[in-house]
């Protein structure tokens, strides 16, 4: 699942426009493509009866290699990530595998939708872009054809409208108990502090029952106090005073609490492993934050629904590996 999450990240940004991609020693042209039976030289894999060409394939590595070392740098590849010793170039082979099947299988499953005459044009424009990005050497070394990359744009911007189309009317409603946003004020005291030599150090014993009485002290005076914005300030560990809280914020036992405060009131002291908590409910719903919160579990529901549904074209979807080629790229 977390492949398919992946390449849906990969497809819904379209990051296919980039600079320009080279060629590194090792890659193989056209010219000398092992094969394995079943498979002509220039097939890496078959997708329900589709083919996808060696030249296609280095298209999507070519983008995910340039994406790669711009973040990481050339000696990312021969890095070990997992326990068994798997370099990140072996991952990203597995990653691009699978983007590639994601992009074709939703795209053989696209059932009535098709392409309007903004989406042309806006392929047009990327297919540009992906050209005049590389050389004319890596074109001809890999068989890179405006045709080719044409498609390619094609396959992913109807992808991404099946998708669309897919999650359009999803009949769904976040529970707004988990997306309710509240504004608080809050004031802090740490248990947590950094000594003169940059140690961590957790107040405990004695300092701790300290710390647990002046707290009091300060929620009498907080409780006084005609302003507890300005005297919060004043006595907070925390490099502000202002939050937004969720459900998602504190312990369910600590959010049941906040959330049952009424406006305008000052909660009792809250101990948590960090330190110590008074707060202040300003507003009860945060309507912007709410509905972000409403807006992203949403979404994110759509795209539960639609992982279901991809899951079970990937669980019956044909899929062929010409090996020989696969481990040559």
């Amino acid at each position: 699942m977390k492949t398919l999450k992946k390449s849906m990240a990969v497809l819904l940004c379209l990051i296919f426009v980039f600079s320009a991609a080279g060629c590194k020693k090792g890659d193989k042209g056209k010219g000398d493509l092992p094969s394995s039976e079943g498979f002509t030289k220039d097939v890496v894999m078959r997708i329900n009866g589709q083919d996808v060409s060696y030249a296609e394939a280095n298209i999507y590595l070519l983008s995910m290699r340039e994406e790669v070392q711009t973040l990481y740098g050339d000696g990312i590849w021969d890095f070990r990530f997992t326990r068994d010793g798997r370099t990140y170039a072996e991952l990203m082979k597995d990653e691009l595998l699978e983007r590639i099947i994601y992009i074709k299988l939703v795209g053989i499953n696209k059932g009535e939708v098709t392409l309007g005459a903004d989406d042309v044009l806006n392929i047009n424009d990327y297919t540009q872009s992906f050209l005049n990005g590389i050389t004319e050497e890596t074109a001809k070394r890999y068989g890179i054809t405006e045709e080719l990359v044409r498609t390619i744009y094609t396959d992913n911007v109807l992808a991404k409208k099946v998708y669309e189309a897919v999650t359009l009317n999803v009949d769904a409603k976040p529970d707004p108990r988990e997306t309710q946003r509240s504004d608080f004020i809050y004031l802090f005291k740490t248990k947590v502090y950094t000594d003169n030599e940059g140690n961590s150090i957790r107040v405990s014993g004695e300092a701790l029952r300290e710390l647990r009485e002046d707290m009091k002290i300060i929620l009498g005076n907080a409780i006084a106090a005609k302003d507890f914005y300005t005297y919060a300030k004043e006595q907070t560990d925390a490099p502000n005073v202002e939050l937004t809280i969720g459900r998602d914020s504190f312990d369910e036992e600590i959010t049941d609490m906040l959330f049952a405060l009424p406006e305008k009131s000052i909660s009792n002291i809250v101990e948590t492993s960090d330190g110590l908590y008074i707060f202040y409910r300003v507003k009860t719903v945060n309507e912007a934050e709410t509905q972000r919160a409403e807006e992203e579990a949403y979404s994110k529901i759509c795209k539960e629904k639609f992982e279901e549904l991809y899951e079970g074209w990937r669980k019956d979807a044909k899929i062929e590996i010409n090996e020989a080629l696969w481990d040559a790229m």
